[in-house]
């Protein structure tokens, strides 16, 4: 659209319909509900037809977003996709219902508006009568989303004030999918599904007169084929809350969590301490409450213990890699297309996508590498950690291995010398002659002289054992990925990553204190060689900081 000429026409009283433009329409609706789906058809098909039947416009297939909030326009991907498609020239106006069906927040409005105008594009608003295209566009759309946006706040704060009233007057919210029970339409009361309540409570006969572990009754579960409320497979994380809710002995609980604000949609877990806990006689217990507490009590000292085993503490970079762009972590993924090799991905790229977040992907295999050269480079002395796990030789298999030979050849002696008593007694009583006697007698010492020596021979190896073997062995140990990993966590404070002009770069700080900054270029090659998959190199920009 030539902006210029289409407001000269406009001024000149000629209307938007007879302008000769390639027209599109964006529709969107916040729910899944029937009646809502009714609306989405209709505006489809409305905006459609209305484009269809002006000779002027030239028809472009429209954008659908559907059952999707719109104060959050990242997970609108027809919504992104239509913002892209805009700058690249494909149409030169947009229809849609309204400013609240467009963008409930004001500043977007007015950011997207802009946006689009620079790239040729007006927007139609049928509903509120606003063409971006007209000069006075932008005043009339502040009001009207400014307005659109408030009735939101207010909206979000009555169902607040509602969800609060409830819970004040014990009423249960929810809770349709609460294994074990089944919500009352009309009285809005809980009832006992008899199948559910048995497994409910076999899972804390499990947990606390068994002592199984959650990850053992997981198991269990599913390799009974039990099914969850939402029908999918038993995880830890359910197990857990299962045991954690006060319902299953009869108890209501409410305010466990909050909106902190309509607009992010962030939810804010509330400390237990705050929670509305009291006995209900609405809700017919499944556990004793004894059992409920022995449970709960053995959960948080579980809880307690493996405190270091979480999610920070799980893998060797877990909680070390930062997204420069967004300051969030990344975190660990193993992708179906890739297998073979463990990759780090930014948070916000996994939540919202590429639109949101292009920063790099990055590969352990690599980043393994890149540690292994700055181990060598940083100049760690392994000969100082060789002469201190010298001391710890004994452990070795080598050892060991002479241990069991020597008490091995001792008990054959043993036997030997039960065999020399027999002889003698049988040479007393006459049984055996003397010449059968010395015979034999000389055969014994012969043997158990031969064994002496090889258990003099082991002795020698094992006190005299070639200290450049054993170091050999403990130097195969250092390099062993444990103690590489071991190295490489003691010496990582954090990293920080960003992409530029397809380049990696890589900030990493360390707790060791080096004078010399080490600046270095990696290249990697990624992809495998296979049928219609072609090979690309990867190029890190590593800089390292104390």
């Amino acid at each position: 659209m030539d902006l210029y000429k289409v407001r000269k026409e406009l001024s000149m009283g000629v209307s938007l319909s007879n302008i000769k433009l390639r027209v599109t329409d964006y529709v969107r609706v916040s729910t899944n509900h029937l009646e809502q789906q009714k609306s989405l058809q209709n505006q489809i098909e409305h905006f459609e037809e209305m484009i269809k039947n002006n000779s002027n416009w030239t028809y472009i297939s429209g954008y659908v977003d559907n059952g999707i909030s719109g104060t959050s326009d990242i997970k609108r991907d027809n919504f992104m996709k239509m913002i892209e498609d805009a700058k690249k020239g494909r149409f030169d106006l947009i229809i849609t219902k309204e400013i609240s069906r467009f963008s409930r927040n004001t500043l977007d409005s007015i950011k997207y508006t802009r946006e689009l105008l620079t790239y040729g594009v007006a927007v139609l608003f049928i509903n509120d009568n606003i063409n971006t295209a007209l000069p006075d566009a932008e005043l009339r759309l502040t009001i009207m989303a400014s307005m659109a946006q408030d009735e939101i706040r207010r909206l979000s704060e009555r169902v607040k004030f509602g969800m609060n009233r409830a819970i004040l007057r014990g009423e249960i919210l929810g809770n349709d999918l609460l294994y074990g029970y089944k919500k009352d339409k009309e009285t809005k009361k809980l009832k006992i599904v008899k199948e559910e309540a048995e497994v409910v409570r076999r899972i804390f006969e499990y947990y606390v007169v068994d002592k199984l572990s959650l990850g053992e009754i997981v198991r269990r579960l599913n390799k009974d084929n039990i099914i969850t409320s939402q029908g999918k497979k038993w995880s830890v994380t359910t197990i857990s809350r299962m045991i954690e809710n006060p319902k299953y002995k009869g108890f209501y609980c409410g305010k466990k969590s909050e909106v902190e604000d309509y607009m992010t949609k962030r939810i804010k877990k509330i400390d237990k301490d705050e929670w509305i806990v009291y006995e209900d006689k609405k809700i017919p217990p499944i556990i004793d409450s004894k059992i409920w507490e022995l449970a709960n009590q053995r959960l948080i000292k579980r809880k307690k213990s493996n405190i270091k085993n979480n999610y920070q503490d799980r893998y060797l970079y877990s909680g070390k890699i930062f997204c420069k762009c967004h300051k969030t972590l990344f975190y660990r993924r193993i992708f179906r297309h890739n297998n073979k090799d463990v990759t780090w991905v930014c948070s916000m790229y996994l939540k919202y996508g590429k639109e949101y977040c292009d920063s790099a992907n990055i590969r352990e295999s690599e980043l393994n590498y890149i540690f292994k050269d700055l181990i060598i480079n940083l100049g760690i002395d392994t000969d100082k950690i060789v002469n201190i796990l010298m001391g710890y030789y004994k452990d070795l298999d080598i050892n060991n291995s002479n241990k069991i030979k020597i008490n091995r050849i001792k008990k054959e002696i043993e036997k030997i010398y039960i065999k020399k008593d027999k002889l003698l007694d049988l040479s007393i009583k006459g049984i055996l002659s003397d010449r059968e006697f010395e015979k034999r007698n000389i055969l014994y010492n012969e043997q158990i002289e031969n064994l002496e020596k090889n258990i003099n021979s082991l002795k020698i190896d094992k006190d005299n054992s070639d200290n450049n073997k054993i170091k050999e062995i403990i130097r195969d140990k250092i390099n062993s990925v444990k103690i590489q990993e071991k190295i490489i966590d003691l010496l990582l404070n954090y990293m920080e990553v960003i992409k530029r002009d397809n380049k990696i770069y890589l900030d990493i700080y360390l707790k060791y204190r080096e004078d010399k900054q080490i600046n270095k270029t990696y290249e990697f090659k990624r992809g495998f060689d296979t049928k219609g998959t072609k090979r690309y190199l990867i190029n890190y920009q590593v800089r390292y900081f104390v």
